[in-house]
């Protein structure tokens, strides 16, 4: 079942400002590739001013909530952004701030956003600017042509015996 946004957050907004911990799944693929549509990601309140390469949840607007990376503090300051996106969003304030992403999962494998090899790999993302973009679409072209070259192979493998 799909809840429309005004119903669905402010229940997790609540449940944020009691200091509770949150699961919810994602929508839309501005995360990519750290963070697919469909995974489900796990939120606890944010206590603290969030420091870059945080994945934090962000209300933009009354109806606009999003899930993106700090890209940077300017004073009290925040700017965002979407690691699969090219421009920044903010300025925004820590008000805005609703919780830290702190775990996702996609097919069984959890990610641990806050600790570890995948803080350091979304600070190095942060870090690469524009390059990160361009390979993620190279990537995203090298996996498309392997799958053809796979395809490709399994029928002439078929059609031979």
């Amino acid at each position: 079942m799909i809840f429309p946004c005004r119903e669905f957050m402010p229940v997790i907004r609540s449940a944020l400002a009691r200091g509770q911990r949150v699961r919810m799944t994602v929508n839309g693929h501005s995360m990519a590739p750290f963070i697919h549509a469909g995974d489900l990601v796990e939120i606890e309140p944010i206590r603290a001013l969030p420091r870059r390469g945080d994945v934090v949840l962000l209300r933009c607007s009354e109806e606009r909530y999003v899930v993106h990376r700090v890209m940077r503090m300017e004073g009290d300051a925040i700017f965002l952004c979407g690691d699969a996106q090219r421009h920044c969003e903010g300025p925004f304030t820590q008000r805005d701030v609703l919780g830290r992403v702190t775990l996702s999962q996609r097919n069984g494998h959890t990610r641990a956003h806050d600790r570890g090899a995948w803080r350091l790999a979304g600070l190095a993302w942060t870090s690469c600017g524009p390059l990160g973009r361009w390979l993620l679409w190279l990537a995203a072209g090298v996996r498309a042509r392997g799958k053809r070259l796979l395809r490709q192979l399994r029928q002439a493998l078929f059609f031979r015996a």
